[in-house]
Formats: structure tokens, C-alpha cells, sequence
């Protein structure tokens, strides 16, 4: 009976302290999200001029939101299946942005 109890104890224990953490966690991420709330991600239309590049493209148009230039890079490949890195003089991008929410 006394063992029971201990188990009882200990499992409502770690319920308890697992309920912080994930409440530790949730709060922790709300105070980022709420910052990254006041920016909202946007895109546009370009049109690659003569000696643009991709790199000469993100670092005209990168923003805080990005960790490096590569990632930026990276997003605009995805967004307009570029799978080599290979951009063309006249061809139109479709490029990330980040802008105020009002």
C-alpha cells in the first residue's frame, strides 16, 4: 500500500513538472513569435537586369528575418525552381519581402 502511494506521488510528480516544462517551452516561443508578429513576409515580382545576380538580388532586397545571405538565396531558388543557381537577364523572379504589419 505505502509503495503505491510512492508510485502515485512520483507519477503526479512528473505529470507536474512535465506540465511546467511544456508550459516553460510555450511561453518561451510566444514571446518570439509575438516579436516576428509585427512583420509579415511578402512577395513581389522582379525582373533581372543586366549583371544582376542572385547574391547582388539578396543583398539589395534581405531583410533581419534571414540568418545569412545563402538562406536568402536559397528561398528565392525554391520559390522560382531554380535548381542551379543560374539566373538570365530579363527573366522575371518572384522574390521574398518583409513588411510592417499594420
Amino acid at each position: 500500500m505505502k509503495i503505491r502511494r510512492m508510485k502515485i506521488a512520483a507519477l503526479t510528480a512528473f505529470i507536474i513538472v512535465i506540465c511546467f516544462v511544456i508550459g516553460a517551452l510555450f511561453m518561451g516561443s510566444r514571446s518570439v513569435v509575438d516579436a516576428k508578429d509585427s512583420r509579415e513576409k511578402r512577395f513581389t515580382s522582379i525582373q533581372v537586369k543586366k549583371g544582376d545576380s542572385l547574391w547582388s538580388i539578396a543583398k539589395e532586397r534581405i531583410s533581419d528575418e534571414y540568418e545569412s545571405v545563402d538562406e536568402y538565396i536559397d528561398e528565392v531558388c525554391e520559390t522560382n525552381h531554380i535548381y542551379d543557381q543560374t539566373i538570365t537577364e530579363d527573366m522575371y523572379l518572384v522574390v521574398p519581402y518583409y513588411t510592417d504589419i499594420e
